[in-house]
């Protein structure tokens, strides 16, 4: 019986937009990269981002990226993302001094239109969260900017950990003291809203906006926009 949804944000019930292009576009004008496309080096961005979360999961201490605290927060693994696209690029700039262009993106973000309703909706009879990897402070702003409520909000910096590391599922389900086969997780990752949830225990909902084809993968639930959930949860009980 399910108890509670949390919810993923970004990607999920926030759009994230073009923002983080827009920002790498400024990044390769001001350190006066010319042979790669904003998308590109974004792409490699993201690659370098989750590489730098799963070392900050791990509580590890690597000499190589001069890691010493047992967690980072997004906005320093972001500026640690860049210092690694500018030693690539041979970039002789500081990257904390350049990283304002991603940070100043972030609390910006609109949320996808049926967002609002469908967690009224259901929060008239389940607890409803979000679970996150993100900082508090942007997320917060974002939830607040656009009208969007939840009885409980976990972020990665309020965890320590980010997911897809077990700790992040295992902590929601003590906060909210509830079982995790009584919980649903809906997010747009694979990786970190289903695979991650469904070994926690977690029933989960996949929401593919992109009609992404993945056999790899078995979602309680699939969908395409989030109006669908309100019929599949009950479908599901």
């Amino acid at each position: 019986m399910i108890k509670a949804i949390v919810f993923d944000a970004y990607g999920t019930i926030i759009s994230t937009g073009t923002g983080s292009v827009n920002a790498a576009q400024k990044i390769l004008a001001t350190a006066c990269i010319n042979d790669i496309s904003p998308q590109d080096f974004y792409a490699e961005w993201k690659q370098y981002h989750r590489k730098h979360m799963n070392m900050a999961c791990q509580a590890a201490v690597s000499l190589e990226y001069q890691i010493s605290d047992r967690f980072l927060t997004e906005e320093k693994i972001f500026i640690l993302d860049l210092a690694r696209l500018y030693e690539k690029y041979g970039v002789r700039r500081n990257p904390e001094s350049d990283i304002h262009f991603m940070l100043d993106t972030l609390g910006k973000r609109r949320a996808f239109p049926e967002s609002r309703t469908v967690l009224q909706k259901l929060a008239e009879k389940y607890i409803v969260c979000v679970g996150s990897n993100t900082d508090t402070f942007p997320l917060i702003c974002d939830m607040r900017n656009n009208h969007l409520s939840a009885d409980m909000v976990f972020t990665s910096e309020l965890l320590k950990c980010y997911k897809p590391n077990a700790l992040f599922y295992d902590t929601i389900s003590d906060n909210l003291k509830i079982q995790p086969c009584d919980i649903l997780f809906v997010g747009d990752s694979i990786d970190d809203d289903v695979k991650g949830p469904q070994k926690a225990g977690m029933k989960t909902c996949w929401i593919n906006r992109k009609h992404i084809k993945a056999s790899d993968i078995l979602p309680d639930m699939e969908i395409y926009n989030l109006e669908e959930l309100l019929n599949c949860v009950i479908l599901c009980e």
